[in-house]
């Protein structure tokens, strides 16, 4: 008995995995928030908020190597995969410096909060 793989199955398969896993759930820093910001739990708060947004960023760039690998690996017409695996490779390096950029953002509203309690 012959089994015949379908990439697109088995592509869909790992999206309906992911969708399956809950990201962290985000509170919007917003404009105002960070003018009223004058207490240390208010610079606390926001730190908080940039690094919900890390975690979301870093479960985003996990999920596009996922998806990379399972390009790498389906086959098909090589100038499609090589497309799709560098498109992905491109959202995980976004991703990650999203994720870096929201940690510097937390470390400096700590910092703040810290300046704020003196």
């Amino acid at each position: 008995m012959k089994l015949n793989t379908n990439p697109l199955a088995a592509f869909a398969a790992v999206l309906a995995l992911f969708a399956s896993v809950p990201l962290p759930a985000v509170a919007d820093v917003t404009e105002a928030q960070i003018a009223a910001a004058k207490t240390p739990a208010d610079h606390e708060a926001i730190a908080k908020a940039y690094e919900a947004d890390a975690a979301t960023a870093d479960a985003k760039a996990k999920e596009h190597e996922a998806m990379a690998r399972t390009y790498r690996s389906t086959g098909g017409p090589k100038s499609h995969t090589n497309l799709m695996v560098r498109h992905c490779e491109r959202l995980v390096k976004d991703y990650t410096d999203a994720a870096a950029d929201y940690r510097a953002l937390a470390a400096e509203h700590r910092g703040m909060a810290k300046e704020t309690a003196k």
